[in-house]
């Protein structure tokens, strides 16, 4: 199991690399006490600029990307015979790099909200599935036009997507979406109650 935790803790490091934060205080402010006070791609974009925004979303992606990358790497070059199912050591990095994005240990534990992040991980998991949940954050977007539920339905969409393309044929990947759209709904809950209350800040199309 010391593989186990080498990917877990690794994971977390790459996550906690935030780059909503580190940007802010480039900049002389901290993203954090700013806007909506949280640190990932939509406030910086908010709040900086689209610029901005668009270089943290690439940033939250890549380390996404590069966690689980950089676990098949350890899996590969590993020595011992693996104690769990190899994917199983992809999910747990995904989720760890998750926890490092939204509870950075080094920022407070007051990160992003992981989409773009889990974004990432799936980019290497399994990229054939990101079309359609991308389609339907841009369609949830220009209709509703909040962010929040753009990205709850696009995570939604991929589980969805993920069961109809492979059923319960791979049911640890499966879980895996399942548990990973719990997740963007966890991060994402005041978004919710603001929805809810109509207070939620709407994306502005035409200025």
């Amino acid at each position: 199991m010391l593989l186990l935790g080498i990917i877990i803790l690794s994971s977390y490091i790459i996550g906690s690399i935030n780059g909503g934060i580190i940007l802010s205080k480039l900049q002389g402010l901290d993203i954090r006490k700013k806007g909506s006070g949280n640190a990932g791609a939509t406030n910086v974009l908010r709040v900086i600029g689209v610029k901005s925004g668009i270089l943290v979303f690439i940033i939250d992606c890549l380390k996404g990307f590069l966690a689980v990358y950089f676990t098949q790497l350890l899996i590969i070059n590993a020595t011992n015979p693996l104690d769990l199912n190899i994917n199983l050591y992809l999910y747990f990095s995904s989720f760890a790099s998750l926890l490092g994005h939204c509870y950075p240990v080094w920022f407070n534990f007051k990160g992003g909200k992981g989409a773009a992040t889990g974004l990432g991980n799936m980019l290497f998991i399994n990229p054939f599935l990101i079309p359609l949940p991308f389609i339907v954050f841009i369609g949830i977007l220009f209709l509703f036009r909040y962010v929040g539920l753009s990205t709850i339905a696009a995570f939604l969409s991929l589980f969805i997507f993920g069961y109809f393309s492979i059923g319960f044929s791979d049911y640890l990947f499966l879980t895996f979406l399942l548990l990973l759209f719990l997740f963007i709904v966890f991060t994402h809950r005041t978004n919710i109650v603001s929805m809810l209350d109509k207070t939620e800040h709407k994306v502005s199309f035409f200025k």
